[in-house]
């Protein structure tokens, strides 16, 4: 038996479903669609040229993926007293909506809070316009160095507070890149989730000429990120060293020393989450250069927040403590001073978040494609 409503044909004719019910691409979460905030439009277009490329690979009909939010047509609006809206110019309920955001980026100059204001409100529109589901896909995880308080010191752990305000917008999934601590699941579930890609799989696959061989050690610039190079070690069969800093002041960190068997060893992977005055990888290269005499040195940086001032340092370690290269990945989008650097190799991960969308979309696993290292 079928059932109409003869009051709404006038108005629902069968020319206007045609956009609605051919939406390609369509999973348990609703119809796929990407929305770039104002500091995510280059990271959005270059996952959907990604997702849309496995998509003709695998002989898909779909010829391109819903975006909202382009340079010409930007989904936030600022206006003159400086507070912004967002305006949505297209049909998104129903939706499985991915909201791409750079909180930390050189594009706008807009401030990181300014970026996660842009975002709360573009995901809170379209959870009042009806999309089905949101999930909000930031490279860097902002707040996340702030996921304790400092010892001793009046501080509030905003990085919960960051979390809270993703849950109130009507955000359901966080997809982020390397996070700087694993702690911070605990501020989603169970209301959200929080889907952290790690970046073991991108540096074994950067240094795989370097596996197995005896003379080429892992390093690590603190105890803080001795277990995660504790794994890249071993996904690479060589032996790892951590360094033990301190810090004394504001963006300083001086080195006390390396733990570690460094004796014949000739090249050094150093690798850290993130960056941003360069001190700490400063310190591990000028001390395995000068102290151990290793002299081929490499540096892997999830995220390189790094600005102008600090730059020669990253060039005096090149030209004098034996820094061949230093990889890092989109995360945060450069300055240009970091682009002109020969010696300095930024990854993209528009190919990474495509596939994991794509696994998100089908409610299908995640860890399968970034979860496990081969060694």
């Amino acid at each position: 038996m079928e059932f109409r409503n003869k009051a709404l044909d006038q108005f629902i004719t069968p020319e206007s479903f045609i956009p609605i019910k051919k939406r390609d691409l369509s999973g348990p979460n609703g119809w796929l669609l990407f929305v770039a905030c104002n500091s995510g439009i280059d990271l959005a277009v270059s996952v959907k040229q990604e997702y849309e490329s496995m998509l003709k690979q695998n002989g898909s009909e779909l010829l391109e993926i819903p975006l909202l939010g382009s340079y010409n047509d930007p989904v936030t609006r600022v206006f003159s007293d400086t507070e912004t809206c967002p305006r949505l110019n297209e049909h998104v309920a129903g939706s499985n909506a991915y909201v791409f955001q750079c909180a930390h980026e050189n594009i706008t100059h807009n401030t990181v809070n300014e970026n996660i204001q842009q975002l709360l409100q573009v995901v809170r529109t379209l959870r009042a316009h009806r999309a089905r589901t949101i999930t909000v896909v930031t490279p860097y995880a902002p707040y996340s160095r702030q996921d304790k308080p400092s010892f001793l010191a009046r501080e509030a752990t905003l990085a919960s507070l960051f979390v809270d305000q993703l849950k109130v917008a009507g955000a359901q999934t966080h997809l982020t890149y390397h996070p700087h601590a694993l702690s911070l699941y605990g501020f989603y579930e169970p209301e959200m989730m929080l889907v952290a890609l790690s970046g073991l799989g991108l540096f074994t696959e950067i240094f795989q000429s370097f596996k197995g061989l005896e003379d080429v050690v892992a390093v690590s610039t603190d105890a803080g990120g001795a277990k995660f190079t504790v794994h890249f070690s071993e996904a690479m069969n060589i032996p790892y060293a951590i360094a033990n800093k301190f810090r004394p002041g504001k963006d300083r960190a001086n080195l006390l020393g390396i733990i570690g068997d460094l004796n014949g060893k000739k090249t050094a992977i150093i690798s850290d989450d993130e960056t941003v005055t360069g001190s700490s990888i400063a310190n591990a290269t000028r001390w395995l250069h000068s102290n151990f005499g290793v002299k081929d040195i490499h540096i892997a940086i999830s995220h390189l927040k790094i600005k102008e001032e600090y730059i020669p340092t990253i060039v005096e370690l090149h030209e004098k403590y034996g820094l061949a290269a230093l990889h890092t990945t989109d995360s945060i989008p450069q300055i240009p001073a970091v682009k002109n650097l020969g010696f300095i190799q930024v990854h993209s991960l528009a190919r990474r978040f495509a596939s994991t969308i794509n696994k998100l979309h089908y409610n299908q696993s995640v860890s399968d494609l970034f979860g496990k290292v081969k060694s």
